[in-house]
């Protein structure tokens, strides 16, 4: 039996995670809605239960000792295990048959994730649904946290297939788009040399995408446009309204908001290589009859509207 068995408590477990993520006692305690000396006299409990040091109190702040990154890591796990009991506990007292917690990448937030969500309540009424949206990166740390069932997103090569696994859902081009009225709208013969004299809405800096158009620009000597990098569907759709802005997006998700009317495609594409978008799940955790359902509502979500614009 571990010393700390029966003693550790779900408060110490937040204690520990909120002064390592604020670095700062006094901050820390307002959080929890304790005064600094209470929360010293509470971290003082805690390693004494664990037998050591957790922090190292210096000038600057507070920090983990090699053992409190530890005691991080598997607090999250437990913390989340805990949520995550909440909501199928809750769930279940309601005469639902349990929960699923999907992550969304936000540039498929809308289609198809929506339709998916829509078709996956009208067959699985009684499963209580949670959609989390957000970047690729924090929402694969959800997912290693288990605070996701599955996870909707690009399956790039930074995702290790050796601790993930995947479902192939669709695999398209990045496009450039713009609004309806923009002056390269109606312009069949544009190139990326007219597209760089407009300000661009992008990936993020940082993000492959974003280093793999910068150098596709450069290499073919075009200037690098002013960018903005964004990855909001609600944010983007706001810029498009300025008249000048172009949108980078995936292609499918573009040509789905195209025959709306929302948007026009542009011809030129910048060389950026494709990334599927996947169902993606943890190897060392089962995958749930329902994710698999919701994975197979996206799955069909995009081939209908697949269907619907060829048609």
């Amino acid at each position: 039996m571990t010393p700390f068995r029966g003693k550790l408590r779900i408060r110490h477990l937040e204690i520990v995670l909120t002064v390592s993520e604020l670095g700062n006692l006094s901050k820390a305690a307002a959080q929890l809605h304790s005064t600094q000396s209470g929360l010293s006299r509470a971290i003082a409990e805690i390693e004494e239960l664990v037998g050591a040091r957790l922090f190292e109190r210096t000038a600057k702040g507070t920090t983990c000792t090699p053992l409190g990154d530890a005691m991080c890591r598997h607090a999250r796990l437990l913390l989340t295990d805990f949520r995550k009991a909440e909501i199928d506990l809750a769930a279940m007292s309601r005469g639902d048959e349990g929960s699923l917690t999907v992550g969304c990448f936000s540039m498929f937030a809308g289609w198809p994730v929506a339709q998916a969500a829509r078709d996956f309540r009208q067959a699985y009424p009684r499963i209580t649904l949670t959609i989390e949206i957000g970047t690729h990166e924090r929402l694969i740390e959800d997912l290693d946290a288990g605070a996701l069932d599955v996870l909707i997103s690009r399956f790039s090569s930074t995702v290790n297939p050796q601790i993930y696994r995947s479902t192939t859902l669709l695999e398209d081009p990045v496009v450039l788009a713009c609004a309806t009225d923009h002056p390269l709208a109606g312009r069949a013969d544009a190139t990326l040399a007219d597209y760089v004299a407009y300000p661009w809405i992008t990936a993020l800096p940082g993000s492959r995408i974003r280093g793999e158009l910068e150098v596709s620009l450069r290499n073919a000597g075009l200037a690098i446009p002013d960018m903005i990098g964004a990855l909001s569907m609600e944010f983007g759709r706001e810029m498009l309204l300025d008249g000048h802005y172009l949108w980078m997006l995936p292609g499918s998700v573009a040509a789905v908001r195209q025959a709306r009317g929302e948007l026009v495609v542009l011809p030129a594409r910048p060389a950026i290589g494709k990334s599927p978008l996947a169902a993606i799940w943890r190897r060392d955790r089962p995958s749930t009859q329902q994710a698999r359902a919701f994975a197979e509502q996206v799955r069909q979500a995009i081939q209908a509207d697949n269907i619907a614009l060829a048609a």
